[in-house]
């Protein structure tokens, strides 16, 4: 597809709800940025929520389902509206046609019928700017060196740009992001968050501070208490408009218990997961991945990062963390006990700080497979050929 999509869900039916996300989320470039199954929160949703699509499931109650959807669609003549349902009923179909809705699908549908109504979203809407790429960075366990990936990431895909990128601190109460790259912020996400209903792009750009590499930084609160008001809606408001400016859209974060992790998990076009080579990480990812798969979440979104990967990691082998995952490492990053925490302490990204190290030479791998996803599949001796090198064999 040739740009994102971003969808908000109605769905009364509880049993259909695993289901309904796993056919949409297997839809490249769709994105759920919220689910709701109570109708009477349905327009207070899409007013709150930036999004082209409305998928609705008209079933079990498809007559009153209609009734909340009629006035709210002839008001929102710029959403494009699905419904979906079991009822094979021509005068059903002609009642929600002429209501609106620009697709009715039966259930069950396939995924082409899908797919191909999406296409058509598209191509309505060709003249509208291209959103950029979201990239969620987060670990598995504390200190697994998911901000540093995050950072280091976010400067190699600035060079990969074409109209520049923006890494946004989204461990709202201890994120170092701007530490990392020897920043002072002014402003932070809080910031804009207490004033969604002005947010533009000149008020983005007030709150944003830029590195010399050109890559554009949104600091986390300044204040406990900041964080502590923010909200999930809130905060994917300001995702979803920064990537109509920025190409990629990199998060650090959310942590693993933040109750704002799903609501970005919904809308990011790749989830990278920095896990290391012990069993805690290793377990923990697991378990995230199986409910997630549970939940209905695509995990082809889902990148592994092995990180600080060294040759004495004890009994653990990448043969094993794959084993046990079921699922290829996307990248691995070697180990350099020198150059990450010098490049940490001086506040200097890789690329400025020690440009030729094996660590960087990893992220810009990762960064390369991120922005050029068709280079993406490689043979396993080019995958084991890099571990070869990091380990000087």
């Amino acid at each position: 597809m040739t740009r994102g999509i971003r969808t908000i869900v109605l769905n009364t039916e509880e049993t259909y709800e695993k289901e309904l996300r796993t056919k949409l989320l297997s839809v490249d470039g769709l994105k759920i940025v919220t689910e709701m199954d109570e109708p009477a929160l349905f327009e207070n949703a899409i007013a709150q929520f930036a999004g082209e699509l409305v998928v609705v499931n008209l079933d079990p109650d498809p007559d009153m389902i209609l009734q909340y959807c009629s006035q709210i669609i002839e008001k929102y003549e710029d959403l494009t509206f699905f419904a979906i349902s079991e009822v094979n009923d021509a005068q059903l179909i002609l009642k929600a046609i002429r209501m609106g809705f620009k697709e009715f699908l039966l259930r069950p549908f396939d995924d082409e019928q899908l797919l191909e109504a999406a296409e058509r979203i598209t191509k309505l809407s060709l003249n509208q700017k291209q959103q950029g790429r979201l990239i969620s960075v987060f670990g598995t366990v504390g200190g697994a060196g998911s901000t540093t990936i995050a950072v280091n990431l976010a400067c190699e895909l600035q060079q990969l740009a074409k109209r520049s990128a923006v890494i946004v601190d989204l461990d709202l109460f201890y994120g170092h992001v701007a530490t990392l790259m020897d920043l002072s912020p002014q402003f932070s996400i809080a910031d804009l968050c207490q004033t969604l209903d002005a947010i533009d792009s000149s008020m983005i750009e007030k709150a944003l501070v830029k590195h010399d590499t050109g890559l554009s930084v949104l600091a986390r609160p300044a204040h406990f208490a900041q964080a502590q008001s923010m909200s999930a809606p809130n905060i994917t408001t300001v995702l979803n408009a920064l990537c109509e400016m920025f190409e990629y859209v990199i998060c650090d974060g959310p942590t693993r218990n933040d109750t704002i992790a799903p609501s970005v998990l919904d809308i990011a076009d790749i989830s990278v997961m920095v896990l290391n080579m012990t069993v805690p990480s290793v377990r923990n990812i697991d378990r995230i991945l199986k409910e997630m798969e549970r939940e209905g979440y695509n995990l082809e979104r889902i990148k592994l990062v092995l990180s600080r990967y060294y040759n004495d990691s004890g009994t653990l082998t990448v043969e094993d963390v794959e084993g046990t995952l079921n699922k290829k490492l996307f990248e691995i990053i070697p180990e350099e006990p020198k150059v990450v925490p010098a490049s940490i302490n001086t506040g200097q990204p890789l690329l400025k700080s020690a440009p030729k190290s094996k660590t960087r030479e990893a992220i810009r791998s990762l960064a390369k497979k991120i922005h050029n996803p068709d280079g993406e599949n490689q043979s396993e001796t080019s995958r084991f050929g890099l571990i070869a090198r990091v380990l000087g064999k």
